[in-house]
């Protein structure tokens, strides 16, 4: 009888050879037991992949491999496996760590759990079944700040740096990159205040608001020398004016004007598709003529994506409009240094009848903050400043608005970061589902297990 090795075996050593790749992915070593052991498939043990020293800190490990698509008892959230009772009681009554990690071989998918620590519950034991989660519960690299925690003895006092991770931060601050060359500034032609500003304010309707008016100077980006503007000015006093004159003056009076007048070239850009709130002091989306819902089209920082902007809200005992909801944003300008700066912040804006501010609007705001997670908030301001620095949406024939463009939110390289799957793991299962499917949307917060 020729001599063989079974399909059994052959699945066996796949599984560790996948757990042995994922382990010196981790900057650790891994030791296989060899032919003859009882339970315990091989060891790792913790290194410090900077400083290549190794800290005899032991794991041991288990492996269970199948090359089933499916095993039993496995959905699209978690895998379930059947300890045998002589290889949990042999496993629970040592004085190392021991992890069960389980492997599908056809996928280089892996699982895995401590031991000791799962099994604290009498229930569990009695039951000798493992529940995998697929989000906290994946072995990979991503794992690597768990097993270093579990090598290391309680009360010890060892302490292993995690890994150097250079992380890149998003600031809710979008650059203004541009705003009118020139400013200009003249007396109104006339020393009634109240009869110049109503002027202003009508041929403001159809050439634009970036205007002010103080004790009877007019300070604008347009060209007070040109017509309709020449009309309601004294020409002789008219004066073009270098812009940083006023972006960049330490004087505070023209520092606050120059601000007023940023806010005002901020409506002007924006009043095709949004209303400002004087009370709220924020922007947001328009309705629809049929109060249908809106959606915005815009590039998230990974992919195309799509948002709605406007949208109703039935009361609960009725499919009657109970509200609209707008998506919007507070802006003030900020100057940093030599740089001006938009901050903002993303919120809410309600209303009865597209128009009219609901009087519940604090209470719809409060219970959307309390589901909303940080990924939420960050993908509506990609969302902002995508609008605010892209063309209107469906104009072909756009131009763009010439006293107020804005660059990229402003970005920061950091040399430290965090292993988002390290505390991920630590939530409960449905909160980190919801977790890891927000923040995978995000490269600032990329789980490294995603495939």
């Amino acid at each position: 009888m020729p001599k063989k090795i079974g399909k059994r075996d052959i699945t066996g050593q796949k599984g560790i050879n996948v757990i042995e790749g994922v382990v010196l992915e981790m900057d650790f070593l891994w030791y296989p037991s060899g032919s003859v052991e009882a339970g315990i498939d091989g060891y790792i043990e913790i290194r410090d992949g900077e400083t290549e020293e190794v800290s005899n800190l032991i794991i041991q490990v288990q492996s269970k491999a199948t090359t089933k698509p499916k095993s039993l008892g496995e959905d699209d959230s978690k895998l379930e496996y059947r300890c045998d009772q002589r290889d949990l009681e042999y496993w629970l009554q040592g004085n190392a760590p021991v992890i069960l990690v389980f492997v599908k071989v056809e996928t280089r998918e892996a699982y895995w759990t401590s031991i000791k620590d799962y099994f604290q519950d009498p229930e569990k034991q009695r039951s000798r079944k493992v529940i995998f989660n697929k989000v906290k519960d994946r072995f990979d690299a991503s794992a690597r700040a768990a097993l270093i925690n579990l090598a290391i003895p309680r009360n010890s006092g060892i302490y292993l740096a995690p890994r150097p991770k250079k992380e890149k931060l998003y600031s809710n601050l979008l650059k203004v990159s541009g705003f009118g060359e020139r400013l200009y500034t003249g007396y109104a032609s006339t020393e009634d205040q109240s009869k110049a500003h109503s002027r202003l304010s009508k041929i403001g309707q159809s050439l634009g608001q970036e205007w002010l008016l103080v004790d009877n100077l007019i300070l604008s980006f347009h060209d007070l020398r040109q017509d309709p503007w020449s009309t309601i000015c004294d020409f002789g006093t008219v004066e073009e004016h270098d812009v940083e004159e006023w972006a960049q003056s330490h004087i505070l009076e023209r520092q606050r004007q120059f601000v007023w007048l940023l806010n005002k070239a901020l409506r002007e850009k924006v009043k095709n598709e949004l209303l400002f709130d004087q009370k709220k002091k924020c922007y947001y989306f328009k309705p629809t003529q049929d109060l249908t819902t809106r959606k915005y089209n815009y590039y998230s920082l990974l992919k195309k994506a799509s948002r709605d902007v406007f949208l109703s809200y039935d009361k609960k005992t009725s499919k009657e409009i109970a509200y609209y909801r707008h998506s919007a944003f507070e802006g003030q300008f900020l100057k940093i240094e030599s740089d001006w700066f938009l901050e903002v912040k993303p919120t809410y804006f309600f209303t009865r009848d597209g128009f009219t501010r609901d009087k519940y609007d604090w209470d719809h705001l409060s219970g959307i903050k309390r589901i909303e997670k940080n990924a939420a908030v960050f993908g509506q301001l990609i969302m902002w400043a995508e609008y605010l620095i892209t063309p209107v949406q469906g104009n072909l024939f756009f131009s763009p608005y010439p006293f107020l463009l804005f660059d990229r939110l402003e970005e920061f390289e950091v040399d430290f970061g965090i292993d988002d799957s390290t505390w991920v793991r630590n939530e409960e299962s449905d909160v980190a589902a919801l977790i890891e499917d927000s923040v995978n949307e995000l490269p600032l917060f990329k789980l490294s297990y995603e495939n």
